[in-house]
C-alpha cells in the first residue's frame, strides 16, 4: 500500500496546490480598494501561507531509506555532555545512559557551572570532567574548549537531560564509512510525556516537535540538509576542524554549525529512529523560553550565515534552510488573523469586495484540500487542530524573536528550565488574554449591530471566525491552566508485573507508574497503609513504605515511597525506566493515527475478522505453568483471550491464569514477542480463552 498511497498523497498535493492558485488569482481581484492597506495585509498572509505550505511539500515529497551499517571497531569516540545549570539527578540519568552505551567510548561532562557537586558526580560514576574558568560564547565556547582535551575521531553530544540507548554508537557510527558524512542526527524524543508539549489523544501520545523531528527532518535528510540539533548526533571531527569548529556567535550553534558545513560540501545523515529521551519543557514558560531562544538564533544566523547568500549550498538546500528559518514568522501571519475579524466587526470595514456565496466558491476547496494535503503529507504526525492551539500559544514569542534581527550585541544563551513542575503565571497568557477578549467583544459588538449593517453575511462570516479565534484561545488557557503538575519527578507508565512481599504474605501485583523513589501498585488485594513492603524491580531488591490507597473500579491502587535504597539501586531502575518502559510506552502509543488516505486503504482492503474488540487494561495476575508461577500484567482483554507482559519466559503453551485473585481460566498462548531494552527483557504473550476452570484449579494455584 506504501507506494499506491504516497502516488494518491502527491496526486492530492498537486490539485490542492492549483485550487489554491486558483484561489489567490481570483483573491486578487477582490480587494478593498477603499482599505487597501487592510486587503493588502490578509491577502499578504494568505500568500506567505501559500509560499510556506509549498516549501512543506517541497521537503517532505519523499524520504531516504536510512538502514545502518554495523560500526568497524577501533574507532575513537568522545562523548560530550555539556552542562550549566541543570539538577544533579536530571544529569545523573545522562551520565548513566551515556556510559551504558556499549560501543566502546569515553564520556565527559563539561561543566560550564563550575560546580564541584558535578565533579564529584563523576568521580562516584567514572567520567571525565571538563570545565573552564569563563563562559564565553556559551554551549559553543564549551563544545569548543573540550575538543582541546580530547581527540576523539567522533564526538557524540547529548544534552544534560537526553538519555541515550545503549545502542546509539552502533546504529549511528556506521554512516560515518562515507568519508564525506559530517554529522548524524537522530530524533530528540522526550520522556516526560506529561509536559506542555506533550497529548495524549485517544491511547495515543503525540507532541507539538513530532512533525518536525518525525516526517519534515526525514524530507531534509533527502536533499541533504538534515541539520544538528544540538543534541542525539554524532559529529566528525575532522569536519569542524574544516569549519574552525562549532559555530560562535548565535544562541543556535546547531544550526548555524550545520549551514558551515553543507556550506563546505560535507553531508549530513538524519537517521529516523528514536535513540535518546530527554526532558520536554513542562509548563509555558520553559516552553516560550525555549521557543524564543531558537528564533533569535535564527534571525542571527540570517545576519551572519545568510542561506540564501552564502557560497556552496544548493538550491534544495537553500530552500529547505529558509522554510525552517523563516517558520518564525507564522507569529505575524497569526496576529493578522486573530485581529482581522475583530476589526471587521467592531469598524466595518471589509477586506473583500465580493458576495458571499462568490468567496464561498473558491475559498472552500482551496482550505478543505490545502488541510486536506496537509494531513496527508504530515502522515498522521499533524494534528492541525492541536497544532493550531501551539500557533496561538506561541505566536507572540515568534514575534518578539524575530528581533533577533536588531540583537547584534552580546548574545546571551538561556537554558530551558529542566524542572518538570517550572510554573507559570497570568502574565504569560497576556497575549493569548487579549486575543479571546478581543474576539468575545467582537462577537458580542456584532451580534448587536447585526441588523444596521450593509453585508450582513460577510458580517456573520467574520463573526464565525472570530468564534473560532475564541475557541482555539480558550482551549489554550485551559490547557496551561487546568494541567496538574504535582510532581517533581516524571513517574513513568509502567504495567509491569512483580510480587510483593507483605508482612502477611506475597502479592501478584501490577506497577502502575515508577520512578527511582518510589511507585504505584495495582490489586485488588488488601495492603495495610503504612506497611513495610518488599520488591524486586529491575533486579533491585526495593523496600517501601505504602503511603495511600484509592479504590476505583474494584481495584486498589497504592502510593509507595521507596525505603532504604542505595544510589546503584536507584540506578538500575533509572536505566529500567529509561529504557524498556519508555520505549515499550513510545511503540505502543507512539505511533501516528492513520490519515484519511490511509483509512479509506484501510476500509477499502477490509477483511472479515472474528475478533472482538479489546479493551485496555492493568489487571495482574499469575500464570500457573508446570507447577511453577509465573506473574504478569494484562494490558488488554476481551472475552477470547488477553494480552499479557511477563519479565521472565513461559514456556509452556497450555496454562492455568489467575486474573487479579478472582477469575481462573485455561489459556493458550497463540504469540509472543520479546522487548529487549538496556540489557532489561520483557515478554508479551497473546493468551486465547480456552475455557472456565473448575474449582480444583485454585488448588493446583495453591500447590504451586
Amino acid at each position: 500500500m506504501g507506494k499506491e498511497l504516497d502516488v494518491w498523497r502527491r496526486s492530492l498535493v498537486v490539485l490542492s496546490v492549483l485550487v489554491s492558485s486558483l484561489y489567490l488569482v481570483w483573491r486578487a481581484g477582490t480587494l478593498n480598494p477603499e482599505h487597501m492597506w487592510f486587503s493588502l495585509l490578509i491577502y499578504g498572509a494568505e500568500v506567505y501561507g501559500f509560499i510556506t505550505s509549498l516549501l512543506f511539500y517541497f521537503m517532505v515529497w519523499s524520504f531516504p531509506e536510512r538502514k545502518p551499517k554495523p560500526p568497524r571497531p577501533g574507532l575513537k569516540v568522545d562523548v560530550f555532555i555539556p552542562t550549566l545549570n541543570e539538577p544533579l539527578d536530571v544529569l545523573r540519568k545522562t551520565i548513566l545512559g551515556c556510559l551504558n552505551m556499549r560501543y566502546p567510548h569515553r564520556t565527559y561532562v563539561l561543566d560550564d557551572g563550575n560546580r564541584p557537586e558535578v565533579k564529584k558526580l563523576c568521580e562516584e560514576l567514572g567520567c571525565g570532567y571538563i570545565t573552564r574558568e569563563s563562559n564565553r560564547f556559551a554551549k559553543a565556547g564549551n563544545l569548543n574548549n573540550a575538543l582541546k582535551y580530547t581527540d576523539g575521531d567522533f564526538i557524540a553530544i547529548f544534552d544534560a537531560d537526553h538519555v541515550p540507548q545503549p545502542d546509539f554508537l552502533e546504529k549511528t557510527l556506521g554512516y560515518f564509512e562515507d568519508e564525506k558524512v559530517a554529522f548524524v542526527q537522530t530524533p530528540q524524543e522526550f520522556y516526560n510525556v506529561d509536559s506542555f508539549q506533550h497529548r495524549r489523544v485517544k491511547g495515543r501520545v503525540w507532541h507539538e516537535q513530532a512533525l518536525f523531528f518525525r516526517v519534515i527532518m526525514r524530507g531534509k535528510d533527502r536533499l541533504n540538509s538534515a541539520f544538528f540539533c544540538g543534541s542525539c548526533a554524532v559529529i566528525r571531527r575532522k569536519a569542524l576542524e574544516d569549519i574552525g569548529g562549532f559555530a560562535v556567535g548565535t544562541v543556535t550553534e546547531d544550526l548555524h554549525t550545520s549551514i558551515k558545513l553543507h556550506s563546505r560540501g560535507w553531508k549530513s545523515v538524519y537517521h529516523p529512529e528514536p535513540l535518546a529521551y530527554g526532558i520536554a519543557p513542562s509548563t509555558l514558560r520553559p516552553y516560550k523560553t525555549q521557543r524564543e531562544r531558537w528564533g533569535r538564533g535564527a534571525m542571527q544566523v540570517f545576519l551572519k550565515d545568510n542561506p540564501i547568500t552564502v557560497k556552496g549550498l544548493n538550491l534544495s538546500q537553500r530552500l529547505s534552510y529558509v522554510a525552517s528559518m523563516i517558520t518564525y514568522f507564522d507569529g505575524f501571519q497569526k496576529l493578522i488573523y486573530y485581529v482581522a475579524p475583530v476589526v471587521v466587526l467592531l469598524t466595518g470595514i471589509y477586506p473583500i469586495r465580493a458576495e458571499l456565496g462568490e468567496f464561498l466558491l473558491f475559498f472552500v476547496p482551496h482550505i478543505v484540500l490545502s488541510l486536506w494535503s496537509f494531513e496527508e503529507m504530515a502522515r498522521g504526525y499533524g494534528r492541525f487542530l492541536i497544532l493550531e492551539q501551539y500557533n496561538m500559544m506561541r505566536f507572540f514569542t515568534f514575534m518578539k524573536s524575530v528581533l533577533g534581527f536588531l540583537d547584534i550585541g552580546k548574545v546571551r544563551f538561556k537554558v530551558t528550565d529542566k524542572k518538570i513542575n517550572a510554573g507559570s503565571g497570568m502574565g504569560e497568557v497576556l497575549p493569548q488574554l487579549v486575543v479571546v477578549a478581543g474576539s468575545l467583544v467582537g462577537i458580542v459588538y456584532g451580534a448587536l449591530s447585526l441588523s444596521q449593517v450593509s453585508n450582513r453575511e460577510l458580517y456573520i462570516a467574520n463573526m464565525f471566525w472570530a468564534s473560532l479565534n475564541l475557541s482555539i484561545g480558550a482551549l489554550c488557557l485551559l490547557w496551561t491552566f487546568g494541567r496538574k503538575v504535582r510532581r517533581t519527578r516524571f513517574r513513568f507508565p509502567a504495567n509491569i508485573p512483580v510480587v510483593v512481599r507483605t508482612s502477611m504474605r506475597d502479592i501478584p501485583v501490577t506497577v502502575g507508574d515508577l520512578h527511582e523513589e518510589g511507585a504505584s501498585l495495582i490489586t485488588s488485594r488488601f495492603i495495610k497503609v503504612g506497611e513495610e513492603i518488599e520488591l524486586e524491580i529491575g533486579g533491585s531488591h526495593l523496600k517501601g513504605k505504602v503511603l495511600y490507597m484509592v479504590v476505583k473500579d474494584g481495584l486498589r491502587k497504592y502510593g509507595i515511597r521507596f525505603t532504604d535504597v542505595d544510589e546503584r539501586s536507584k540506578d538500575r531502575v533509572r536505566l529500567m525506566a529509561l529504557g524498556l518502559l519508555i520505549t515499550k510506552l513510545m511503540r505502543d502509543r507512539g505511533t501516528p493515527p492513520p490519515t484519511p488516505l490511509e483509512r479509506f486503504f484501510s476500509m477499502w482492503r477490509f477483511r472479515f475478522s472474528r475478533r472482538r474488540k479489546r479493551i485496555p487494561c492493568q489487571l495482574p495476575g499469575v500464570a500457573v505453568t508446570s507447577g511453577s508461577l509465573t506473574p504478569f500484567s494484562a494490558e488488554d482483554v476481551s472475552p477470547d483471550g488477553l494480552r499479557v507482559l511477563t519479565m521472565r519466559r513461559i514456556r509452556d503453551r497450555h496454562l492455568i491464569l489467575e486474573i487479579d485473585g478472582r477469575v481462573f481460566r485455561y489459556g493458550k498462548v497463540v504469540w509472543e514477542k520479546e522487548i529487549s531494552v538496556n540489557g532489561f527483557r520483557a515478554y508479551r504473550y497473546g493468551i486465547m480463552f480456552l475455557g472456565e476452570a473448575h474449582d480444583r484449579t485454585r488448588h493446583q494455584y495453591s500447590a504451586a
